[in-house]
Protein backbone atom coordinates (compact mmCIF):
# COMPACT_ATOMS: atom_id res chain seq x y z
CA UNK A 1 0.00 0.00 0.00
CA UNK A 2 2.72 2.49 0.51
CA UNK A 3 4.40 1.77 -2.79
CA UNK A 4 1.10 1.83 -4.76
CA UNK A 5 -0.44 5.06 -2.46
CA UNK A 6 -3.95 4.54 -3.46
CA UNK A 7 -6.39 7.63 -3.41
CA UNK A 8 -9.33 5.17 -2.94
CA UNK A 9 -8.67 1.38 -2.38
CA UNK A 10 -11.95 -0.55 -3.52
CA UNK A 11 -12.78 -4.04 -1.85
CA UNK A 12 -15.51 -5.70 -4.05
CA UNK A 13 -14.22 -8.99 -2.94
CA UNK A 14 -14.68 -11.54 -0.04
CA UNK A 15 -14.49 -15.36 0.97
CA UNK A 16 -18.03 -15.96 0.33
CA UNK A 17 -19.94 -15.75 -2.63
CA UNK A 18 -23.58 -15.05 -2.75
CA UNK A 19 -24.64 -17.35 -5.96
CA UNK A 20 -23.29 -19.96 -4.15
CA UNK A 21 -26.64 -21.83 -2.77
CA UNK A 22 -27.49 -21.52 -6.80
CA UNK A 23 -24.06 -22.91 -8.18
CA UNK A 24 -23.19 -25.40 -5.65
CA UNK A 25 -26.00 -26.06 -3.23
CA UNK A 26 -24.79 -28.07 -0.26
CA UNK A 27 -25.88 -28.46 4.22
CA UNK A 28 -24.11 -24.69 3.99
CA UNK A 29 -26.05 -23.34 1.90
CA UNK A 30 -28.87 -24.70 3.75
CA UNK A 31 -27.49 -23.26 6.90
CA UNK A 32 -27.39 -20.23 4.83
CA UNK A 33 -30.76 -20.15 3.72
CA UNK A 34 -32.18 -20.85 7.14
CA UNK A 35 -30.08 -18.57 9.64
CA UNK A 36 -29.70 -15.96 7.06
CA UNK A 37 -26.95 -14.23 5.00
CA UNK A 38 -25.73 -12.51 7.87
CA UNK A 39 -23.92 -16.16 9.45
CA UNK A 40 -21.28 -15.26 6.66
CA UNK A 41 -20.52 -12.18 8.02
CA UNK A 42 -16.80 -12.99 9.47
CA UNK A 43 -16.25 -14.77 5.77
CA UNK A 44 -17.21 -11.48 4.48
CA UNK A 45 -15.28 -9.20 6.73
CA UNK A 46 -11.99 -11.14 6.59
CA UNK A 47 -10.49 -9.73 3.80
CA UNK A 48 -11.81 -6.25 3.85
CA UNK A 49 -10.25 -6.18 7.44
CA UNK A 50 -6.72 -7.00 6.26
CA UNK A 51 -6.97 -4.19 3.37
CA UNK A 52 -7.99 -2.15 6.14
CA UNK A 53 -4.77 -2.67 8.22
CA UNK A 54 -2.95 -2.35 5.10
CA UNK A 55 -4.21 1.12 4.29
CA UNK A 56 -3.87 2.35 7.52
CA UNK A 57 -0.50 1.58 7.98
CA UNK A 58 0.45 2.35 4.19
CA UNK A 59 -1.79 5.24 3.49
CA UNK A 60 -3.26 7.14 6.49
CA UNK A 61 -6.12 9.31 4.99
CA UNK A 62 -6.79 7.17 1.49
CA UNK A 63 -10.01 5.78 1.68
CA UNK A 64 -11.82 2.64 1.81
CA UNK A 65 -14.90 1.92 -0.44
CA UNK A 66 -16.37 -1.90 0.98
CA UNK A 67 -18.57 -3.81 -1.32
CA UNK A 68 -18.70 -7.23 0.76
CA UNK A 69 -21.81 -6.80 3.09
CA UNK A 70 -21.17 -3.44 4.17
CA UNK A 71 -24.66 -2.91 6.29
CA UNK A 72 -23.05 -5.38 8.94
CA UNK A 73 -19.45 -5.44 7.66
CA UNK A 74 -18.54 -1.67 8.27
CA UNK A 75 -20.00 -1.49 11.67
CA UNK A 76 -17.52 -4.42 12.48
CA UNK A 77 -14.48 -2.53 10.67
CA UNK A 78 -15.37 1.02 12.79
CA UNK A 79 -15.63 -1.18 16.38
CA UNK A 80 -11.94 -1.85 15.17
CA UNK A 81 -10.93 1.31 14.72
CA UNK A 82 -10.11 0.65 10.21
CA UNK A 83 -11.32 3.21 8.18
CA UNK A 84 -13.74 2.57 6.12
CA UNK A 85 -15.55 5.34 4.07
CA UNK A 86 -18.87 4.13 3.17
CA UNK A 87 -20.01 0.75 1.23
CA UNK A 88 -21.60 0.15 -2.50
CA UNK A 89 -24.64 -1.90 -3.72
CA UNK A 90 -27.51 -2.47 -1.79
CA UNK A 91 -29.32 0.93 -0.44
CA UNK A 92 -26.96 2.23 -3.58
CA UNK A 93 -28.82 -0.14 -5.77
CA UNK A 94 -32.40 0.38 -3.99
CA UNK A 95 -31.82 4.27 -4.65
CA UNK A 96 -30.66 4.06 -8.71
CA UNK A 97 -34.03 1.24 -9.07
CA UNK A 98 -36.19 4.55 -7.19
CA UNK A 99 -34.30 7.15 -9.13
CA UNK A 100 -35.36 5.11 -12.43
CA UNK A 101 -39.00 4.51 -11.04
CA UNK A 102 -39.54 8.32 -10.42
CA UNK A 103 -38.29 9.00 -13.63
CA UNK A 104 -35.03 10.46 -12.70
CA UNK A 105 -35.28 13.29 -10.61
CA UNK A 106 -31.14 12.59 -9.35
CA UNK A 107 -29.90 11.32 -6.12
CA UNK A 108 -29.69 15.04 -5.02
CA UNK A 109 -32.88 15.50 -4.82
CA UNK A 110 -33.82 11.31 -4.00
CA UNK A 111 -33.15 10.56 0.04
CA UNK A 112 -33.34 6.42 1.14
CA UNK A 113 -33.31 4.81 4.24
CA UNK A 114 -32.43 1.20 3.31
CA UNK A 115 -30.84 -2.00 4.09
CA UNK A 116 -29.59 -4.99 2.12
CA UNK A 117 -32.29 -7.09 3.41
CA UNK A 118 -34.06 -5.17 1.66
CA UNK A 119 -33.16 -6.03 -1.80
CA UNK A 120 -36.00 -8.65 -1.38
CA UNK A 121 -39.40 -7.25 -0.47
CA UNK A 122 -40.67 -7.62 2.75
CA UNK A 123 -42.48 -10.57 4.49
CA UNK A 124 -46.24 -10.27 5.45
CA UNK A 125 -45.56 -10.73 8.91
CA UNK A 126 -43.43 -9.23 12.07
CA UNK A 127 -40.39 -7.35 11.64
CA UNK A 128 -40.27 -8.27 7.96
CA UNK A 129 -43.21 -5.47 7.34
CA UNK A 130 -41.04 -3.03 7.65
CA UNK A 131 -40.32 -1.52 3.76
CA UNK A 132 -37.69 1.08 2.68
CA UNK A 133 -38.20 4.70 3.25
CA UNK A 134 -37.34 7.28 0.58
CA UNK A 135 -38.11 10.73 0.75
CA UNK A 136 -38.17 13.03 -2.66
CA UNK A 137 -37.43 16.70 -1.95
CA UNK A 138 -38.08 16.10 1.34
CA UNK A 139 -41.48 14.44 1.40
CA UNK A 140 -42.00 10.41 1.38
CA UNK A 141 -42.54 8.71 -1.35
CA UNK A 142 -45.65 6.63 -1.33
CA UNK A 143 -46.21 2.84 -3.04
CA UNK A 144 -42.02 2.10 -2.61
CA UNK A 145 -43.18 -1.70 -2.50
CA UNK A 146 -45.20 -0.76 -5.69
CA UNK A 147 -42.12 1.40 -7.38
CA UNK A 148 -39.83 -1.17 -6.19
CA UNK A 149 -41.59 -4.35 -7.54
CA UNK A 150 -40.18 -5.35 -11.46
CA UNK A 151 -36.83 -4.34 -10.46
CA UNK A 152 -37.05 -6.89 -7.12
CA UNK A 153 -38.02 -9.37 -9.86
CA UNK A 154 -35.10 -8.72 -12.21
CA UNK A 155 -32.45 -11.78 -12.34
CA UNK A 156 -29.94 -11.02 -9.68
CA UNK A 157 -26.72 -10.49 -11.57
CA UNK A 158 -29.08 -7.66 -14.10
CA UNK A 159 -29.90 -6.09 -10.24
CA UNK A 160 -26.15 -6.17 -9.47
CA UNK A 161 -25.52 -4.36 -13.19
CA UNK A 162 -27.29 -1.23 -12.13
CA UNK A 163 -25.27 -1.67 -8.61
CA UNK A 164 -21.77 -1.77 -10.50
CA UNK A 165 -22.91 1.48 -11.97
CA UNK A 166 -23.95 3.20 -9.20
CA UNK A 167 -20.36 1.80 -7.60
CA UNK A 168 -18.69 2.87 -10.38
CA UNK A 169 -19.75 6.67 -10.29
CA UNK A 170 -19.79 6.70 -6.47
CA UNK A 171 -15.85 5.92 -6.97
CA UNK A 172 -15.17 7.66 -10.08
CA UNK A 173 -16.85 11.25 -8.14
CA UNK A 174 -14.30 10.31 -4.74
CA UNK A 175 -10.85 10.00 -6.97
CA UNK A 176 -11.57 12.98 -8.79
CA UNK A 177 -12.45 14.79 -5.23
CA UNK A 178 -16.33 15.78 -5.92
CA UNK A 179 -18.54 16.26 -3.63
CA UNK A 180 -21.11 13.21 -3.88
CA UNK A 181 -24.54 13.21 -2.83
CA UNK A 182 -26.04 9.54 -2.72
CA UNK A 183 -27.87 7.11 -0.48
CA UNK A 184 -24.75 4.62 0.55
CA UNK A 185 -24.46 1.32 3.07
CA UNK A 186 -22.32 1.97 6.09
CA UNK A 187 -21.52 4.94 6.31
CA UNK A 188 -19.56 6.52 9.30
CA UNK A 189 -19.64 2.56 10.17
CA UNK A 190 -23.13 2.28 10.89
CA UNK A 191 -25.28 -0.66 10.04
CA UNK A 192 -27.71 -0.49 7.08
CA UNK A 193 -27.81 2.15 4.40
CA UNK A 194 -28.59 6.25 4.34
CA UNK A 195 -28.80 9.60 2.57
CA UNK A 196 -25.39 11.12 2.78
CA UNK A 197 -22.84 13.57 1.42
CA UNK A 198 -19.19 13.52 1.31
CA UNK A 199 -17.66 16.50 0.70
CA UNK A 200 -13.54 16.34 0.75
CA UNK A 201 -12.49 14.17 3.63
CA UNK A 202 -16.20 14.62 5.42
CA UNK A 203 -19.14 11.99 5.71
CA UNK A 204 -22.46 13.64 6.59
CA UNK A 205 -26.11 11.98 6.95
CA UNK A 206 -28.87 14.16 4.97
CA UNK A 207 -31.52 12.58 7.02
CA UNK A 208 -34.89 14.46 6.63
CA UNK A 209 -35.38 16.95 9.58
CA UNK A 210 -38.13 15.04 11.21
CA UNK A 211 -35.77 11.60 11.53
CA UNK A 212 -33.28 11.42 13.92
CA UNK A 213 -29.77 9.92 13.61
CA UNK A 214 -30.70 7.40 16.25
CA UNK A 215 -34.20 6.33 15.55
CA UNK A 216 -32.59 6.01 11.91
CA UNK A 217 -30.03 3.70 13.03
CA UNK A 218 -32.73 1.47 15.17
CA UNK A 219 -34.50 1.20 12.18
CA UNK A 220 -31.53 -0.36 10.42
CA UNK A 221 -30.50 -2.44 13.29
CA UNK A 222 -33.90 -4.07 13.36
CA UNK A 223 -34.06 -4.24 9.23
CA UNK A 224 -30.34 -6.18 9.80
CA UNK A 225 -32.13 -8.74 11.90
CA UNK A 226 -34.26 -10.15 8.65
CA UNK A 227 -30.74 -10.92 7.55
CA UNK A 228 -29.82 -13.00 10.75
CA UNK A 229 -27.35 -10.39 12.36
CA UNK A 230 -26.81 -7.78 14.69
CA UNK A 231 -23.66 -5.64 15.10
CA UNK A 232 -23.42 -3.19 18.04
CA UNK A 233 -20.79 -1.72 20.32
CA UNK A 234 -18.75 -4.19 18.55
CA UNK A 235 -20.38 -7.33 19.74
CA UNK A 236 -21.86 -9.40 16.60
CA UNK A 237 -25.53 -11.43 17.84
CA UNK A 238 -27.37 -13.59 15.94
CA UNK A 239 -31.17 -13.56 16.53
CA UNK A 240 -33.20 -16.51 17.47
CA UNK A 241 -34.00 -17.79 13.56
CA UNK A 242 -29.81 -17.82 12.86
CA UNK A 243 -28.95 -18.94 16.92
CA UNK A 244 -30.96 -22.01 16.34
CA UNK A 245 -30.29 -22.85 12.91
CA UNK A 246 -25.92 -22.19 14.03
CA UNK A 247 -26.62 -23.76 17.03
CA UNK A 248 -27.07 -27.37 15.33
CA UNK A 249 -23.40 -27.31 14.24
CA UNK A 250 -21.54 -25.39 16.00
CA UNK A 251 -22.86 -23.51 19.37
CA UNK A 252 -19.90 -22.12 20.20
CA UNK A 253 -20.75 -19.32 17.72
CA UNK A 254 -24.35 -19.17 18.27
CA UNK A 255 -23.62 -17.35 21.44
CA UNK A 256 -22.22 -14.20 18.76
CA UNK A 257 -18.71 -12.70 18.77
CA UNK A 258 -16.34 -9.54 19.35
CA UNK A 259 -14.86 -7.78 16.66
CA UNK A 260 -11.79 -8.42 17.94
CA UNK A 261 -12.46 -11.99 17.40
CA UNK A 262 -12.75 -11.47 13.87
CA UNK A 263 -9.32 -13.85 12.26
CA UNK A 264 -10.13 -17.21 14.67
CA UNK A 265 -14.40 -16.78 14.60
CA UNK A 266 -13.36 -16.41 10.61
CA UNK A 267 -11.20 -19.79 10.39
CA UNK A 268 -14.42 -21.51 12.85
CA UNK A 269 -16.40 -20.26 9.99
CA UNK A 270 -13.87 -21.87 7.16
CA UNK A 271 -13.90 -24.94 8.79
CA UNK A 272 -17.41 -25.25 8.95
CA UNK A 273 -17.99 -24.33 5.93
CA UNK A 274 -15.59 -26.36 4.46
CA UNK A 275 -17.09 -29.53 6.53
CA UNK A 276 -20.58 -28.57 5.55
CA UNK A 277 -19.47 -28.37 1.76
CA UNK A 278 -19.48 -31.99 1.58
CA UNK A 279 -22.56 -32.81 2.94
CA UNK A 280 -26.10 -32.85 0.05
CA UNK A 281 -28.70 -29.95 0.60
CA UNK A 282 -31.84 -31.22 2.13
CA UNK A 283 -34.26 -32.78 -0.56
CA UNK A 284 -36.80 -30.02 -1.28
CA UNK A 285 -39.86 -30.33 -0.09
CA UNK A 286 -43.18 -31.10 -2.27
CA UNK A 287 -46.56 -29.30 -2.22
CA UNK A 288 -48.25 -31.25 -0.86
CA UNK A 289 -45.72 -31.68 2.18
CA UNK A 290 -45.48 -27.99 2.12
CA UNK A 291 -49.64 -27.55 2.47
CA UNK A 292 -49.25 -30.34 5.02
Amino acid sequence: MARLRPDVLVCAASAQSPYERAAAPSAWTDLIAAAGFGVTLALQAELVSRLAVALAGGVPGATLVNGAFPDAVNPLLAALDLPVRCGIGNVATLAACLDAALGRPGQRRLAVLGHHAHLAAPGPDGEDTAEVRAWLDGRPVPDVTGLLAGYRALPRPELNALAGHAGAALVAALAAGEEVTASLPGPLGLPGGYPVRLTGGRTELRLPAELPVAQAVAWNTAAGRRDGVEVGGGHVRYPERARAALAAYRPDLAGGWHASELPEIACRFTALRDHLRTVPPAPARSVLEEAR
